[in-house]
């Protein structure tokens, strides 16, 4: 199985990214178990290889370890925990062009961010809660939580709107975002077609290749579990 850390052209424009993809793993006793996962932002659904399968099958849904939400394009980044067909993994190394996708808007959340916390310091004297100005520093490739900082904006967004309703609204997230966002949740191409189209519709991901429980080896490829 092929790792998306071997992409090899660097792209013109990492706002152009078509596809998300991650390496993780998990430890079945003494044996690790590797896996790809590649998420379609035109489809809003998950690709995932695992072990040396050759097969990319197609899962619709994955699910956020912690919160057991629907993960969508903004919840991926290294070191996000998911729920994959029952197994709670962590998404360890990315793509380059995946990785250029998650510095690009960033860096356009981060000094919104900032902007508004300078802002907002004019007009209120408490100190903010510690979570609108979190942000874990780590030194892997794509690990911005990209969700967290849309969060922070927010935020801060509709409390510097009581004071400065105009500034406000040019301090706010990216239109971009959200139109992306609203793709990958409503994909406007139906996805059978689509999934026909990509030669992996109604494939199943065989039994010895799933995670060793009961309940996930009773979870199809296409129907994963919501976490409890």
């Amino acid at each position: 199985m092929n790792s998306p850390t071997s992409a090899q052209a660097e792209p013109q424009d990492a706002g152009g990214c078509e596809c998300l993809e991650f390496d993780s793993w998990w430890n079945e006793g003494r044996q690790r178990r590797f896996v790809f996962v590649r998420y379609s932002m035109s489809r809003g659904t998950f690709q995932i290889a695992i072990d040396q399968d050759s097969n990319l099958y197609h899962v619709p849904t994955v699910y956020a370890a912690r919160t057991g939400e629907a993960v969508t394009v903004w919840d991926l980044h290294v070191g996000a925990e998911i729920d994959i067909l029952g197994r709670i993994t962590t998404l360890h190394h990315c793509s380059q062009m995946t990785a250029q996708w998650n510095k690009y808007w960033a860096g356009r959340l981060q000094p919104l961010r900032d902007r508004l916390m300078t802002e907002l310091q004019k007009y209120e004297t408490r100190k903010p809660e510690p979570w609108l100005s979190f942000q874990k520093v780590s030194p892997d490739a794509g690990s911005v939580d990209l969700r967290m900082l849309m969060s922070q904006v927010s935020e801060l967004n509709s409390r510097l709107e009581k004071y400065r309703p105009r500034l406000a609204e040019k301090l706010c997230i990216p239109s971009e975002m959200l139109a992306i966002e609203e793709v990958a949740r409503h994909p406007a191409e139906d996805m059978m077609a689509s999934t026909d189209d990509l030669g992996f519709a109604g494939k199943q991901i065989p039994a010895e290749l799933l995670p060793h429980s009961t309940e996930a080896q009773k979870t199809p490829a296409t129907s994963p579990r919501r976490p409890k």
